[in-house]
């Protein structure tokens, strides 16, 4: 899940690429494991990295 944080830094990645990456075959099961870890989905977890970024412009 350390690896899937750092690549969600990255806005280039579709989340089923990013679950690939991090050898998830099913992104929904991805998604389902990180809320789980992080309390959100690695959607809304992007968008709050990128929302200070955007404040900031």
């Amino acid at each position: 899940m350390k690896m899937a944080c750092e690549l969600l830094r990255r806005n280039d990645l579709k989340i089923e690429e990013l679950a690939r990456s991090v050898g998830y075959t099913d992104s929904l099961q991805f998604s389902k494991v990180f809320r789980k870890h992080y309390g959100k989905p690695p959607t809304v977890w992007r968008k709050s990295l990128l929302e200070p970024a955007e404040a900031d412009a």
